[in-house]
């Protein structure tokens, strides 16, 4: 994979980053606003947030080995 390749794909996970904030951002609102319950509430919010975690950790990767800090 070239440097190039790699800084399109270091945008592509930031982009979908910022899909999954909002993701648990409207998460949250449809849990305040008693759009869905607590139990579906935190199953969904743990798939969210394990997916957010494997992502930080790729853009983590990309970032050093692109040496971007």
């Amino acid at each position: 994979m070239s440097v190039d390749e790699m800084k399109g794909r270091l945008s592509s996970l930031q982009n979908e980053l910022e899909v999954f904030v909002k993701d648990l951002k409207n998460l949250e609102k449809k849990y305040e606003n008693g759009e869905i319950g607590e139990e579906e509430y935190e199953e969904k919010k743990n798939v969210i947030e394990r997916s957010l975690v494997e992502l930080m950790d790729r853009l983590s990767q990309m970032k050093f080995i692109l040496g971007d800090s």
